[in-house]
């Protein structure tokens, strides 16, 4: 015999009983949230305060758009933020880049390399298994006094760990899907039980026709895509793309880069251009893009764009 159909009234209260999946961000006033700053007030501007601890934030973009580049950045930047923290870094393109992070360091605080912390992942389960390690870090910060406590942790790149060892086989791919997502929940624990700033940097793939769901953007004359495809993407919780557009007459002596929110849970669509200089990545104000552009006969200039 069927059940007699709910009434009105107690569809209403059961619609008011049942629980609705949240996101963390958005259950915080953005004051509350403690970001990470990029160095850049334009950056800053176009990312709401930097990026949010708690959270895994992806940097995806091809070769030379200033992903590495970030990062060294970020592990310089964080002791001397608010979040007062050291910073774990993995990475898995060798050689580490360490000539350039000592260039980037402040000539004001020698201490300040003292505070990032560098290892190799020569696989997914090698980054398992240091992540593993960094838990115990991370849990018992009184071990190192003269060090701050690790709440920023880098990992460039997470497609580098991935290039090798599988193919196209049913097996394989069910086989990588469940390493991204434990790879993901073990960067989303670390990142919400000890309130660290998580950023991941990915690398592109060529997109032929379609997009299958994915990111596309336009890099390089080439329609580009971040690897590891839609399982991936799920993993993360915002995406930044990085994209790079090189003159056709190369007046403007460079590429023009563009950062570019590809999904946030706090934040809108939109993008910025910005420069990478000796001294770092900073954004592009529209009157200093003008200017550059006037300068090599150019006329086009650059702001942050919001899709509506």
């Amino acid at each position: 015999m069927r059940p007699p159909a709910p009434s009105a009234a107690s569809s209403s209260s059961y619609s008011q009983r049942e629980p609705r999946p949240e996101n963390p961000l958005l259950l915080l006033p953005s004051s509350r949230v403690t970001k990470l700053s990029l160095g850049c007030p334009l950056l800053d501007r176009l990312l709401s305060g930097g990026l949010p601890a708690a959270s895994v934030t992806e940097i995806a973009g091809e070769s030379a758009t200033g992903k590495t580049q970030l990062c060294l950045q970020l592990a310089l930047l964080a002791p001397q933020s608010p979040l007062s923290a050291s910073s774990l870094f993995l990475h898995s393109d060798l050689p580490f880049p360490l000539h350039r992070l000592r260039r980037l360091a402040p000539k004001s605080r020698p201490d300040i390399l003292d505070h990032v912390l560098v290892a190799a992942a020569h696989s997914p389960t090698d980054l398992l298994s240091l992540l593993a390690r960094a838990q115990r870090l991370l849990a018992n910060p009184g071990r190192s006094p003269h060090r701050l406590p690790i709440r920023l942790i880098l990992l460039d790149s997470v497609a580098s760990l991935f290039r090798a060892d599988f193919d196209a086989s049913p097996a394989d791919l069910r086989r990588r899907s469940a390493l991204f997502f434990q790879i993901s929940a073990k960067l989303k624990e670390l990142a919400y039980r000890h309130q660290c700033v998580v950023v991941v940097t990915n690398q592109v793939v060529d997109v032929l026709e379609g997009g299958a769901g994915n990111t596309v953007a336009w890099s390089s004359g080439r329609r580009v895509s971040p690897a590891l495809g839609i399982a991936w993407a799920n993993c993360v919780n915002t995406r930044l793309f990085l994209t790079r557009e090189v003159d056709r007459d190369g007046a403007s002596g460079g590429a023009r880069r563009r950062m570019k929110v590809a999904f946030a849970p706090h934040l809108p669509e939109r993008y910025c251009e910005f420069v990478i200089r000796r001294d770092g990545v900073f954004g592009v104000e529209p009157a200093e893009r003008l200017e550059r552009l006037e300068c090599a006969g150019g006329l086009r200039s650059s702001y942050i764009y919001q899709h509506h």
